[in-house]
Order: C-alpha cells, then sequence, then structure tokens
C-alpha cells in the first residue's frame, strides 16, 4: 500500500472513532434521522474495515509480528468473556440486561478488531504525529457537531447530549480533541514539531473542546481534561524554557483561555449544579454502592465470578434505573470473570503504559498516545462498560503497537 495512502486511510480511521459519532449523531439529529441506526452503520463501517485491515496485513504473510503476550492477552480476554456470556445465556438461562446480539456487537464486532487493527498500524508508523494531525478534523467535525447542537435542540436543553449519544462520550470527544490541540501547541512551542501554518486552528481546537467538555457537564472527564493538561505541561517543561521573559509570554497564553474557562463554566449552570449543590454526592454515593457490590460478587466467587447475573443484581437496585454494569472495566471483569478473565485485562492496559513511562523520558513525541490512553484509563476506571468505548481499546492498542515496534526497530 502506498505510504501517502496509508496516511489518509490511518487519519480517516482514527477521526471517525474519535469524533465520528457525535459528528454524525448531531448532522442526525438536524435532519431528524433516527440515530441509533447512524450508529450503528458508523460501527459496522468501523468493523468492516478493522476487519479487512487485518485482513490485508495477514494476508502479506505478516501474521508472525503479532505473536507476542499482548495479542494473546487481547483474544485470550474476549475468548473467556464470549464463553461466559454464551454459558450463561444458553445454559444458565441468565436474564441480560441487553440483547446477546449487542454485546458481541460491542465485543466481537467493536472493541477486539479495533484494538488489534490500531496494534497493526502502530506496528507499521509512529502514530503521535498521525494523532497530531487530528486537529484539522477534530476541529472540523466537533465545530460542525457544535454548530448542530446550537442550532437544534440548542443551549436550552442545557447539556451537550442528543438522543442515543450519551453526554459523557461528547466530553470524551471534546477532551480529546482539546488535549490534541494543546499538545501541538506545546510541541511547535518546544520546537518538537515545524508548523508551517498560523495556530489558529489548535487555539478553535482548544476553545471547541472546552466548550463540548463543561456543556456536557461531565466532572470526570472535566478533572481528567484539567489533570492532562498539568501532565502535559509537567513532562515537557524543560523544554518550555520556563524562564526570563518566556514565562511572562507563557502566563499572559495562560490567563486567556483560563478567562474563557471560567466564563463558559459559569454559563453552564448544569456542571454548576453537579460541582456546588448537596446532590452532587448523589452519583459518586452511587458508583461507590455498585462497585462494593461488584467486589463482593467477586469474592463470592474469585476465580471464576458470577457472570452476567451481575446484570440482574445491578439491575434490580432501586439506587438508579438502567443500571446493569459497576461503572468500572476492572471491578466488572473480576464479578463476570473473576482472576482468570482479568489477569489479561490488566495486562493488555497497563503493560503498554508502562512501556510508554519508559519511552517518554527518551522521547517526548511519544505524549499524545500516553494522554490518550490515560484518558481511556480513567473513562474506564468511573463510567462506561466492557466493550462499549472503542476508544480505549484504541488507545491501548496504539500504545501497545509503538511498544513492539520500538522493540523490532
Amino acid at each position: 500500500m502506498p505510504k501517502l495512502l496509508r496516511v489518509h486511510i490511518v487519519d480517516s480511521y482514527f477521526a471517525l472513532i474519535l469524533f465520528g459519532q457525535v459528528f454524525f449523531s448531531s448532522l442526525a439529529n438536524l435532519l431528524s434521522v433516527d440515530n441509533r441506526f447512524v450508529m450503528l452503520l458508523l460501527r459496522l463501517s468501523i468493523m468492516i474495515f478493522s476487519y479487512g485491515y487485518i485482513y490485508l496485513y495477514i494476508r502479506e504473510k505478516r501474521i508472525r509480528d503479532c505473536f507476542n503476550v499482548w495479542i494473546f492477552s487481547v483474544l485470550l480476554f474476549w475468548c473467556l468473556y464470549l464463553l461466559r456470556l454464551f454459558y450463561d445465556v444458553y445454559v444458565s438461562e441468565v436474564a441480560l440486561a441487553l440483547p446477546v446480539w449487542e454485546l458481541l456487537a460491542w465485543s466481537l464486532g467493536s472493541s477486539l478488531p479495533i484494538a488489534i487493527c490500531c496494534y497493526i498500524m502502530a506496528l507499521q508508523q509512529k502514530l503521535d504525529f498521525a494523532l497530531i494531525r487530528q486537529v484539522k478534523y477534530g476541529v472540523f467535525l466537533i465545530g460542525i457537531s457544535i454548530i448542530c447542537f446550537l442550532v437544534d435542540p440548542g443551549l436550552d436543553q442545557g447539556r451537550f447530549y442528543l438522543e442515543h449519544l450519551n453526554a459523557i462520550t461528547c466530553a470524551n470527544a471534546g477532551c480529546t480533541l482539546m488535549m490534541l490541540c494543546l499538545i501541538k501547541v506545546m510541541f511547535n512551542k518546544a520546537r518538537l514539531i515545524q508548523v508551517n501554518s498560523t495556530p489558529i486552528a489548535s487555539y478553535l481546537g482548544i476553545l471547541f473542546g472546552l466548550f463540548v467538555i463543561i456543556y456536557s457537564a461531565t466532572r470526570g472527564v472535566f478533572l481528567a481534561s484539567l489533570l492532562m493538561i498539568c501532565a502535559s505541561v509537567f513532562l515537557l517543561r524543560s523544554r518550555l524554557e520556563f524562564k526570563g521573559l518566556m514565562k511572562s509570554k507563557y502566563a499572559l497564553q495562560l490567563v486567556i483561555p483560563f478567562s474563557i474557562l471560567i466564563l463558559l463554566i459559569g454559563t453552564s449552570p448544569h456542571l454548576l449544579e453537579k460541582v456546588f449543590t448537596p446532590r452532587s454526592a448523589n452519583t459518586i454515593l452511587s458508583r461507590l454502592e455498585f462497585w462494593k457490590i461488584s467486589i463482593e460478587q467477586f469474592v463470592a466467587n474469585p476465580f471464576m465470578g458470577i457472570g452476567f447475573r451481575l446484570q440482574e443484581i445491578l439491575g434490580s437496585l432501586e439506587i438508579e434505573k438502567g443500571v446493569y454494569y459497576p461503572h468500572n472495566y476492572v471491578f466488572e471483569s473480576l464479578a463476570i470473570g473473576g482472576i482468570s478473565m482479568t489477569l489479561p485485562l490488566l495486562y493488555c492496559m497497563f503493560s503498554p503504559l508502562a512501556n510508554f513511562f519508559k519511552e517518554i523520558k527518551n522521547n517526548p513525541t511519544t505524549l499524545p498516545s500516553g494522554l490518550m490512553a490515560a484518558q481511556a484509563l480513567i473513562y474506564s476506571m468511573h463510567n462506561g462498560h466492557l466493550g462499549d468505548f472503542p476508544f480505549f481499546w484504541m488507545a491501548i492498542g496504539i500504545l501497545a503497537g509503538s511498544k513492539y515496534r520500538i522493540k523490532a526497530g
């Protein structure tokens, strides 16, 4: 495959995963199209491409590059997950909160192929600069999404979300855009990359990202964004020349976005209510209760877990309607499949991250993929359930592929 074509394919693939859901949902809402159908079509397209890319890679007789512990752990985890699912549904007759086809679509259709496809892409090329190139895609896609949202339903709705599009999903897309734009600006100032164009797109991306984060009124993503900003500055501090007149320049550049941030927060009543009212603790206490119950189920059967009966147990609670997962990937895995299923998951998650911390000491340009993985891990510790967040599997797939490319090099 020609290098230029591969670059465009990789960029488009990442753009769909990172920003496509928000973009197409906004268009679907504006055009009064069933958003659930649009989302299924989007995920189906990503799945077909992922499996197609994997097939072409294997056809080139390069499958030997996939014989490693990380790939084995990914396959083992999803194999155990599916075996437990089929056993519980067709043998134990457990009543699921969701149809089996949805769980299969998330696992075999979304998570597994994206993880391996991103791993292969990272083996073939350094993807940190491909992630930086996502700035132009993100500014366009999220910018259009914001315009669509302002038209319908408008700010009167109070929060940035749409039918079949959770506010947390929106906030994560905004967080990714803000983070990548900020890193691009810092890389340019640290002379790690050369940017010929004006930085207006990056500053617009930071503004768009902050708007979506704040109007999604999602505290977890908001705090994650602040942590990643601090982490970026800390990790690049030696290259940003914080001395002399540069201190005043950086201080001025910090005051302007901080003022905009305060202004946006002041105009988001839902975020203010979540942060400052007594009711703000309710969600936190609910999550702690879900985690407690999941741990109790794990203790009852630590090696094999209790399976998908966890959905029945959580669904029967009167704490929060429609909850059938504990909002924590590790606790969910422990409760469903016990230690046997969770050990491969933990290796998939933390082995590439450990390698990132070794690599960034010598190569700060690996920061985008590392921070993206950190964002995905933060999300997985307090939101979502296994398989329903392609961003997570994309991020750890990129880090893992980078790890084995570096070893081979």
